[in-house]
């Protein structure tokens, strides 16, 4: 983690290897939003270096892109700050941990012959509004604080063009924070990486947006079918189904968004596939009656599904 273990950041422990979950408070975005102020996310510039034909995931960098690793997820709502939009393209990229950007120009490390697109990509929402994704904490360049570039496409075609920035950088403080209001978050410190929660309100009135999250989905690579049985006692069988070989994410987690189990972290054939959940966490502890969310990634995707433990 470097020299970011210096700033006075809490730390909690996460799964390994799951820690996009853990930070899915926004699979809830209705806890979320309402410790804040309901205003629509600032624009900012576009900067010089987007680029097009960005690939879809939720790993933007590398396992080997040198940088302190960090993990962001959010909700994207109409101008409520309620009316969550689905199926909305959140596009994100940036510098690397030098200030260099890949595509554009000649960097030490990001230019992967096997990634041209490394540091970049797109994610779609889920049903609640949903986008996470990791990559490294970037870099300084031209005395600007670090930051990650947002361009965010609604369903309807509304666009809003933006930036992220982070509280414990020394160049965010000040005037630079007023400047900037809403898009100077907090990072926590955890033993896996930095986390980050940066919400987006779209100018966009919540009825055409409930409007347009009654059309149909974009085409999925996979699908989180059917649970049974639903409600349970003891266990409950998942079932999904993905069209091509990849890693595969399922965990379980509480109505509040903690993170409870994980149940798949491994690549996967195409096929249908399934799990059981026998109502335990991570140490076998059983866990108490009540509804819980079956989250599950793949291919740059997130899908939700509730189930019910009674006993």
């Amino acid at each position: 983690m470097g020299r970011w273990l210096k700033f006075d950041v809490k730390r909690r422990t996460f799964i390994k290897n799951g820690i996009l979950g853990v930070i899915g408070a926004g699979v809830m975005p209705q806890s979320i939003l309402s410790s804040r102020d309901c205003s629509v996310t600032q624009s900012d510039i576009l900067g010089p270096y987007w680029s097009q034909n960005h690939p879809q995931r939720t790993v933007l960098a590398n396992s080997e892109e040198p940088g302190d690793r960090i993990f962001i997820s959010g909700v994207v709502t109409a101008d409520d700050c309620e009316t969550p939009i689905q199926n909305a393209l959140v596009d994100v990229w940036h510098a690397n941990d030098d200030g260099c950007y890949t595509v554009f120009q000649e960097c030490q490390s990001g230019n992967s012959s096997d990634d041209p697109y490394n540091l970049r990509g797109i994610i779609f929402t889920d049903q609640n509004g949903f986008y996470s994704f990791e990559s490294i904490l970037p870099g300084y360049y031209a005395g600007r604080p670090r930051h990650f570039h947002y361009k965010i496409t609604s369903p309807s075609g509304l666009e809003l063009v933006s930036q992220c920035y982070f509280e414990v950088d020394p160049l965010a403080d000040g005037d630079w924070a007023e400047n900037h209001p809403g898009l100077v978050i907090p990072l926590e410190n955890t033993e896996n990486g930095l986390v980050g929660v940066f919400n987006i309100v779209m100018n966009e009135e919540a009825s055409l947006a409930s409007f347009d999250n009654r059309l149909p989905a974009l085409p999925k690579r996979f699908l989180l079918e059917t649970t049974y049985p639903n409600p349970f006692n003891n266990s409950i069988k998942i079932d999904f189904t993905i069209n091509n070989f990849g890693y595969v994410d399922i965990g379980i987690y509480d109505i509040k968004g903690k993170w409870i189990s994980n149940l798949i972290g491994k690549k996967m054939n195409s096929g249908k596939h399934n799990i059981v959940w026998k109502g335990d966490d991570m140490t076998g502890t059983a866990v108490a009656s009540g509804t819980y969310l079956v989250m599950m990634k793949f291919g740059g995707s997130i899908q939700t599904k509730k189930i019910k433990l009674i006993k």
